[in-house]
């Protein structure tokens, strides 16, 4: 209901916040932090005489304290919050969140309207002191644009990508190929393949950096990177990686190849470039490629076609050898690579032999088939339903992205309890580890009022549902409320 930003520019929105906060305390009060996501800039202009607008890029605004000896946290995560994304008010008025009374935020015709969600925790540290670098939400990679498809244009944009997570529990071991490494090899690791230090050593952080390679959907580069590092029979972890991980410009370059045959896919169908003999339908589009399995293995035969060409013809000196490597930190931050660089560093990972696989080398074409299935498929429910699949310890968990906040957050629960409840008449839904938390949507009225029901003599309490997920059992919860300029499934074909 965007009167909860219109109406008091958010005020009785922070009143349930800090409310749910204060309950929640009681598992733990020592830090504790809430990330919001909003457009990159306000001036953004929404067509909303187009029947599908584009949802804005949007950014992370993530607002985290450490409490003191005598200080109530509830209040200073809500004055933070504030501070990071409020806009000042005159008079000694209470702030208006951002956006309170911008056209993104406001109902129109087309359902093109932008939802606040603030997704937070609070913390008891259990095997590590109370720390800001401790405090969640977590974040391993920070934001980096990236090329991305998005379900309504045929043409990539340049969006800026960052992912967030809140964890309950403990995260002990996670799997690659049949074996499990413990988290703080897995942290290590994380470090090479993902090129950016550890932000912080507790265990949740950890989880931030396998969402950063599980979350690929749309992009080709963060594709390639999933397939290489957890998709082929000689993926694994290790302390020291005994050749380097491509750095993130080797993987865009090798991207290139996939987006360059998606863009012939979709605009004309025509592919005579030596590296496909079909003349199926002309009219392709990349969501004809992300629902049917004709579409899929053409695009993959034609991609390895090309990329197998690109390795045959490398000088031998270069292939398999990791002697011509620099270290991930001596090539980090230089200019992009030529496409030869990045088809070399390819090389020292795959073999356009298939009969090299029995020998342990990573095959050609399960890793341009492992990338195009992940760049498709990898959204926020498959996200999290890899890392469950793969993962040992308790979690009640919140998954968040800047690619899909505008419409999605996952939810999930094992070992640690989550509870969410839906109030329809007020439009709001909170979530929280303690099931008095989200009653807190009771105690509050709509600002504006509630919205108009077929019975307009039925209480909230009447129509609220509390839905608590199965944490003995395991359960993932993905909210999609929808957003009219995409139209993107809410899951991707293997979840449906």
């Amino acid at each position: 209901n965007s009167s909860w930003l219109s109406v008091d520019g958010g005020k009785t929105a922070l009143d349930v916040l800090e409310k749910m906060v204060s309950v929640t305390m009681m598992r733990g009060a020592q830090s504790g932090g809430v990330v919001t996501f909003e457009p990159t800039h306000y001036n953004y202009k929404q067509d909303h005489n187009s029947s599908c607008p584009s949802p804005p890029p949007l950014k992370g605004v993530r607002s985290r304290v450490v409490n003191a000896k005598r200080t109530d946290l509830s209040q200073r995560i809500r004055r933070k919050i504030v501070r990071d994304n409020g806009t000042p008010s005159l008079f000694g008025a209470h702030p208006r969140l951002k956006g309170s009374n911008h056209p993104l935020y406001a109902d129109n015709d087309n359902n093109a309207r932008l939802v606040r969600g603030f997704f937070g925790h609070t913390r008891f540290a259990t095997t590590s002191k109370a720390s800001f670098d401790g405090t969640h939400p977590h974040q391993w990679s920070p934001r980096r644009n990236h090329t991305v498809f998005s379900s309504r244009d045929a043409s990539p944009a340049l969006l800026g990508v960052e992912n967030f997570i809140t964890h309950n529990g403990d995260f002990e071991f996670f799997q690659i190929n049949s074996k499990y490494y413990d988290v703080a090899l897995l942290q290590t690791w994380l470090e090479h393949v993902l090129h950016h230090p550890m932000p912080a050593s507790v265990d949740s952080a950890a989880i931030a950096g396998v969402v950063d390679l599980l979350r690929t959907q749309g992009s080709f580069a963060l594709s390639a990177r999933y397939a290489l590092c957890v998709g082929l029979p000689n993926s694994k972890v290790e302390m020291e990686p005994s050749v380097p991980y491509p750095t993130m410009e080797e993987y865009e370059d090798i991207a290139k190849t996939f987006e360059n045959v998606l863009m012939d896919m979709t605009t004309s169908g025509n592919h005579n470039n030596n590296h496909n003999n079909h003349n199926h339908n002309n009219n392709h589009d990349h969501n004809q490629c992300r629902d049917g399995k004709y579409e899929r293995d053409k695009l993959i035969a034609a991609v390895v076609a090309i990329l197998k060409r690109k390795l045959e013809v490398l000088p031998e000196k270069d292939v398999g050898d990791s002697s011509t490597y620099h270290t991930p930190s001596s090539r980090r931050g230089k200019a992009s690579p030529s496409s030869s660089t990045a088809i070399s560093t390819l090389s020292k990972f795959l073999s356009s032999a298939p009969s090299e696989e029995e020998h342990g080398g990573g095959d050609l074409h399960l890793f341009v088939r492992t990338t195009v299935h992940a760049f498709f498929d990898n959204d926020l429910l498959q996200t999290a339903k890899l890392f469950l699949e793969n993962a040992k310890g308790s979690f009640g968990l919140s998954i968040s992205s800047s690619l899909d906040a505008h419409r999605q957050v996952v939810l999930a629960a094992r070992g640690q309890t989550m509870s969410i409840a839906f109030y329809p008449k007020k439009g709001l839904v909170c979530y929280g580890s303690e099931q008095a938390a989200v009653k807190a949507g009771l105690n509050y009225e709509t600002p504006g009022g509630n919205a108009t029901t077929d019975d307009a003599h039925s209480s909230e309490a009447d129509n609220a549902v509390r839905l608590d997920l199965d944490d003995l059992g395991g359960e993932i919860c993905l909210l999609d409320w929808g957003y009219a300029g995409d139209t993107q499934p809410a899951v991707s074909r293997p979840n449906r």
